[in-house]
């Protein structure tokens, strides 16, 4: 995508933003709810006509043809309530162009993938939430599309749902589809994306590889279980600032100059270290960061 622009009215949703997504790299489209994500997805999809800016696949621009090739999931539920769950993956590969045969084959092979083979003759609106957003997103795989365009596909879903669905993203990333999803929950994603593109109020802030960016941020955290509540010790390291300080948790903020090994010992001396590590940024700290203006960099730390 370059320099994509939409306005709806008054409102500016996306103020050229560009972005590339890679065949086989899983790429996280992040950002706070209102930031243009949704729109951004459309624009791609062919749902909305970009004010400037184009959407190419290889170089040339996007046709509908492509777009057949592609699947999509929206962050709206789009299943029928009343259709079996066999029934309804069956429906959407034969929109799909698939046969009756072919479309069959493939829904037994997803809801065997996505936990929900004995699910088959279960009305959609019976399912619980999670099931229902893996069975949508068995609607978006049934034709096997090159490019996979997920809106919020891990909202409202617990732990376990989480890991099977990021299991299915890495699979199909690893056999060379190319697979862009959003997500405002940054750190829930963290281990997920490979490459990031952040956007806020329509304006891409930071974009790149995850490890890359995380490394390059210069900022560490230092976490400690120090078994005393006595913190007179950090007073020895007027650099280092306290991001959290819970029950068996403290956190600090150990910037670029502090060694870290030089607060360990510190922490040593004031009492017995349970626990420790060291970290790097997590990504929600980095957009926050990226998005701050000249007057929120104390906010940021």
């Amino acid at each position: 995508m370059r320099d994509v622009s939409h306005a709806f009215g008054d409102r500016v949703a996306l103020d050229g933003v560009s972005l590339d997504v890679s065949p086989g790299v899983l790429t996280g489209l992040l950002g706070p709810n209102g930031a243009g994500k949704t729109t951004l997805m459309r624009v791609m999809l062919g749902v909305l006509d970009p004010a400037r800016g184009e959407v190419l696949c290889d170089g040339r621009p996007v046709g509908e043809e492509d777009r057949r090739r592609w699947g999509y999931m929206p962050q709206e539920r789009g299943l029928y309530p009343g259709m079996p769950v066999g029934d309804q993956v069956v429906h959407f590969g034969r929109l799909h162009g698939l046969s009756r045969h072919d479309a069959t084959t493939r829904a037994h092979a997803l809801l065997e993938e996505l936990d929900l083979a004995d699910r088959w003759g279960d009305r959609t609106d019976k399912l619980s939430g999670g099931m229902q957003q893996r069975l949508q997103l068995a609607t978006s795989l049934v034709h096997d599309p090159e490019v996979i365009v997920l809106d919020e596909p891990f909202a409202g879903l617990d732990p376990v749902a989480v890991e099977s669905l990021s299991v299915t993203l890495r699979q199909r990333a690893r056999t060379g589809a190319t697979l862009l999803f959003s997500s405002h929950q940054l750190d829930l994603v963290q281990d997920l994306c490979e490459q990031i593109v952040m956007v806020d109020h329509g304006r891409t802030v930071l974009e790149g590889e995850v490890a890359q960016l995380r490394a390059a941020s210069g900022r560490r955290q230092l976490r400690l279980h120090v078994d005393t509540a006595d913190r007179a010790w950090l007073g020895g390291f007027p650099a280092v600032t306290v991001i959290s300080d819970e029950a068996d948790d403290l956190r600090l903020d150990v910037p670029v100059g502090t060694e870290p090994l030089d607060v360990l010992d510190g922490a040593r001396r004031a009492g017995r270290v349970v626990d420790f590590g060291l970290e790097l940024p997590t990504l929600s700290q980095l957009f926050l960061a990226a998005a701050a203006g000249p007057d929120d960099e104390e906010r940021t730390g």
